[in-house]
């Protein structure tokens, strides 16, 4: 994963010189403001939008496998309780504990 967030450095710094410079040459070596610059901004927004989706992704996918190894390390013990527990004799319950029968009253109808 560090060579992923190493290329994602590289990228970006390449990304600010380049911008960087053509937001110079616009704003300070000509006359007005230039429609060049509209569409450097535009570009330049959706570089950075493309690479804050990219880094998002990467620390989502990160997450997401920090957690699967969690859970990995909690389904072993459970696992193994449940075995035990699998193991163990049923118990058997006494008839004086079993629920009586419910009486139902007959439903008696009004005329």
């Amino acid at each position: 994963m560090d060579t992923v967030v190493d290329y994602f450095r590289s990228h970006l710094q390449q990304v600010v010189t380049l911008h960087t410079a053509m937001f110079q040459r616009l704003l300070f070596e000509g006359e007005g403001v230039p429609l060049e610059l509209a569409e450097l901004f535009d570009d330049a927004g959706n570089t950075y939008i493309s690479l804050s989706e990219s880094i998002s992704k990467l620390h989502v996918q990160r997450n997401w496998s920090q957690i699967e190894e969690q859970l990995d390390a909690g389904v072993e013990p459970a696992l193994r309780r449940i075995k035990a527990k699998s193991r163990m004799k049923p118990r058997v319950r006494r008839a004086k504990h079993l629920a009586q029968p419910v009486k139902n009253k007959a439903h008696r109808t009004r005329v």
